[in-house]
C-alpha cells in the first residue's frame, strides 16, 4: 500500500525529525521502512527547493548589476529579508501550485507504536503526522 504527501507538507525540518528518530532504537521493520521513506522524501525535498528556486528567479526583480532587489518601507528604508516580486500574483500561483503537488509514497505508513517512543515533542510528531496510520 502507498500514500500521498503534498510538497507543502515535506521540509528540511520534517526531514531533521525523521532523521531523529532513526538514531532511536526503534523497531526493525518500523527503521527500514522509515530508512525507505526518508530516502524517497530527501528526493523530493531536493527536488522541490530546485523547482522553488527556479520560481523565485523567474519573478524577482534584480538591478543592473543582478542582484535582487529590495523594497523599501514607507520611510525609504530596505526591508530586511525582502525581494521585490515583478508579478506577485503570478509569483504566489506557481509557488501555491508547487505546494499543491501530490507525491505517492510507495510505501506502508507506520504504525506510531512501532517507535516504541518514550517520550516525543508535539511540534516534531504534528509535523510527521503524514507518515502514521
Amino acid at each position: 500500500m502507498s500514500f500521498k504527501i503534498k510538497n507543502s507538507q515535506i521540509t528540511n525540518e520534517t526531514l531533521g525529525v525523521l532523521n531523529q528518530l532513526i538514531e532511536l532504537d526503534i523497531n526493525a521493520s518500523a527503521a527500514f521502512k522509515l530508512t525507505r521513506i526518508i530516502k524517497m522524501l530527501s528526493s523530493i525535498v531536493e527536488d522541490k527547493m530546485k523547482w522553488e528556486k527556479k520560481i523565485y528567479q523567474k519573478w524577482v526583480v534584480k538591478d543592473e548589476n543582478g542582484n535582487p532587489v529590495v523594497p523599501k518601507n514607507d520611510m525609504g528604508e530596505p526591508i530586511q529579508g525582502a525581494v521585490q516580486i515583478s508579478d506577485t500574483q503570478q509569483f504566489q500561483r506557481e509557488m501555491t501550485e508547487l505546494l499543491e503537488i501530490e507525491n505517492d509514497i510507495p510505501y506502508d505508513k507506520l504504525n506510531f507504536e512501532d517507535l516504541n517512543l518514550e517520550t516525543a515533542k508535539i511540534k516534531d510528531l504534528i509535523k510527521i503526522e503524514f507518515l502514521f496510520n
